[in-house]
């Protein structure tokens, strides 16, 4: 199961701070304008000096990384979002990568909180499920998670895992929108997942409590 070491705190809080940028050596190259990029989720790879070796994308491709990309720990296996441009023999140059936070099990905390927030898109892939929030911040800290509700079984045999947004708003003033990527391990829900299961995540928006059906494991 993946893991983010630089934003999990704790056991079942992960904490919204300034987006985590890495950040690549400049160059002359470097100061001409990007290249059309493909921006994908991805797991990227650190080697033992903390720069970005390589990473393999949702959609099943591996690159090793040409440019010298900092700010990593040593040997970490982090899961980015990532805006690269595809070179020859499977290299690729990355030009922007951010840290996606990995969401930990909170249903144990003692105030189990779901502030609403802004979604922009919620789906599976690279086994986690995926979410575009669109949360609103004054720049403090909030308190993501999630929450295990009921677990059923289906019409096809398999079982339903009804899960929730855990956010905590904490002491922070819903001032304006950002946009945060995070990801929940399909590991952390159930493991093994059968073919035959599929997930409810609910998630209380400024609209009102909007649910998401997800299948096809």
């Amino acid at each position: 199961m993946a893991t983010n070491r630089l934003l999990q705190i704790g056991e079942s809080i992960l904490f919204l701070l300034v987006p985590i940028l890495f950040y690549a050596c400049s160059s002359d190259e470097d100061s001409k304008p990007y290249p059309p990029l493909v921006t994908e989720l991805a797991m990227a790879q650190a080697d033992d000096q903390g720069q970005m070796a390589s990473f393999f994308t949702d959609s099943g491709k591996s690159y090793l990384v040409s440019n010298e990309i900092k700010g990593m720990d040593a040997n970490a296996l982090m899961r980015c979002l990532i805006g690269f441009v595809e070179e020859e023999k499977g290299h690729a140059k990355v030009y922007t990568a951010q840290v996606v936070p990995v969401l930990s099990d909170a249903t144990n905390t003692k105030t189990k909180k779901r502030d609403p927030t802004g979604v922009a898109s919620v789906w599976l892939g690279g086994g986690f499920v995926n979410l575009h929030l669109t949360p609103k911040t004054q720049g403090g800290k909030q308190a993501w998670g999630f929450l295990r509700d009921t677990l059923t079984q289906n019409i096809l045999g398999g079982r339903t895992y009804y899960i929730s947004l855990y956010h905590d708003l904490r002491d922070d003033a819903p001032a304006f929108t950002t946009d945060l990527y995070a990801s929940i391990s399909l590991d952390s829900i159930a493991s093994p997942c059968s073919s035959n299961d599929s997930i409810c995540l609910i998630i209380p928006t400024f609209e009102g409590v909007a649910t998401w059906l997800l299948g096809g494991f």
